[in-house]
């Protein structure tokens, strides 16, 4: 396959059309035609690598417009409620979430699930590439109704028969919900095993003073703090939310060199505040971008996540340039693979994996297409683009804005489906 006469950003000449040669699921050849883009009257397509989103919760679709306006405690609270989803029922939300991810032009993706199974078997029939994380909680300090919990001597052994359904296109991690449903010896025994197996820890921390302040009363130290002193925190660990950090704690997560997954969106509809990611990225912190949950964000785009982020650190920091486009296509490209650990590069080169989007340049959006900057235009106007072609490892699996590889009438039926059973469950009632 050859995608002819496509704009792209070539690293070190920056804009050209090229002709971009696949084969064997890599990109094998680039010729570049023209570096002055003077005449575009012949290119229908901006190509930009596949963007990765850092971390997405699969199970939460039936969430979705019921725990509008509640706060992050009784989000949770209302979450770990009587509902109990079918193993089906998890499977066909997480069927559609992730095609939804993927239409929006995500490539690789960082799920996390208390149920790992039926995430995985999305995986698997999706032929989706990135990492199923594997929550597992032995206690619950924090407001309401506690998660599913397992017995901490159980976890060793569920997590060494899960880890056997990675494969070569996506690694089983391992975590927890949060610090509040973790013990001390599970944070240590998650530690271990992710060292055990070359796995990486994935694990919501600080999201709001609630957290921070539940941490402090039950063990007299910040989640940062705590994490630090049970001598776990390190590059494999990857800290999602970190809204609430003081500088001390900023500090420690760039001593230790952990990653930080940002999630804006989320954090901003739940009221937790926002996280400190200049601070964070000043001090060299590895930082990725994810859409969170359905529940609380409600979207699957992670583009839409870093068009949210460059608005939401400009306004704090009374700064246009805080972020920088830059800065902000690297967080969803190169920075989210190296958190998942894929080994990719997230660049438009030879040899690298033909995870690739086309973005029609018919689209209004790039009008004055004259004016180039091709990626400003993805992240400023976000909210109106989707790709019109999404390629992963080669295999076209979005065209026209139409997922390929199943029916998007039957994924999209089976999930109201859930839906409406739901419903019927609730009898009509929301929580609230």
């Amino acid at each position: 396959m050859t995608l002819k006469n496509v704009i792209f950003k070539d690293p070190q000449v920056g804009y050209c059309i090229a002709n971009l040669s696949i084969a064997e699921g890599r990109i094998q050849k680039i010729e570049i035609l023209d570096r002055s883009l003077k005449d575009l009257s012949q290119v229908d397509f901006y190509v930009t690598p596949g963007f990765v989103n850092s971390h997405l919760h699969p199970n939460q679709l039936l969430d979705r417009r019921l725990l509008d306006e509640l706060n992050i405690s009784q989000l949770i609270d209302c979450m770990h409620g009587d509902y109990k989803k079918t193993d089906q029922i998890r499977y066909a939300q997480a069927v559609f979430v992730l095609m939804d991810a993927i239409k929006s032009g995500a490539t690789s993706i960082y799920a996390v699930a208390s149920n790992p199974y039926p995430v995985i078997d999305a995986f698997k029939k999706l032929r989706i590439k990135g990492a199923v994380a594997c929550f597992y909680n032995d206690r619950w300090e924090g407001f309401g109704t506690p998660p599913a919990l397992s017995l901490l001597h159980a976890i060793e052994e569920q997590f060494k028969k899960v880890v056997k359904e990675k494969n070569e296109r996506f690694a089983i991690h391992i975590g927890s919900a949060s610090v509040e449903s973790a013990s001390n010896e599970l944070l240590v025994l998650m530690d271990r095993l992710a060292k055990d197996f070359a796995s990486k820890v994935n694990i919501h921390v600080c999201e709001g003073q609630d957290s921070v302040r539940s941490c402090m009363n039950s063990r007299q130290l910040s989640p940062i703090h705590l994490l630090s002193q049970l001598n776990v925190l390190g590059p494999h660990w990857n800290l999602i939310h970190a809204a609430s950090l003081n500088p001390e704690e900023i500090a420690l997560i760039a001593k230790h060199q952990a990653s930080v997954i940002h999630c804006p969106v989320s954090n901003a509809k739940t009221g937790v505040g926002i996280a400190p990611v200049i601070e964070l990225m000043n001090r060299g912190v590895r930082i990725g971008l994810g859409t969170d949950a359905c529940s609380n964000n409600n979207t699957n785009n992670i583009l839409n996540e870093a068009y949210f982020a460059s608005l939401i650190h400009a306004a704090v920091q009374q700064n246009a340039k805080a972020l920088s486009i830059e800065t902000l296509m690297q967080w969803i490209t190169t920075r989210g693979h190296e958190i998942i650990g894929t080994g990719q590069r997230g660049t438009i080169s030879v040899g690298e994996p033909a995870d690739l989007l086309l973005w029609s340049l018919h689209e209004n959006s790039f009008v004055p297409l004259a004016y180039g900057k091709f990626d400003a235009a993805l992240i400023y106007n976000a909210p109106d683009l989707k790709p019109h072609t999404v390629l992963i490892d080669g295999e076209i699996v979005v065209k026209n804005y139409t997922f390929t590889l199943l029916s998007e009438k039957e994924i999209r039926e089976e999930a109201n489906q859930c839906g409406f059973n739901m419903q019927t469950f609730m009898n009509g009632n929301i929580c609230k």
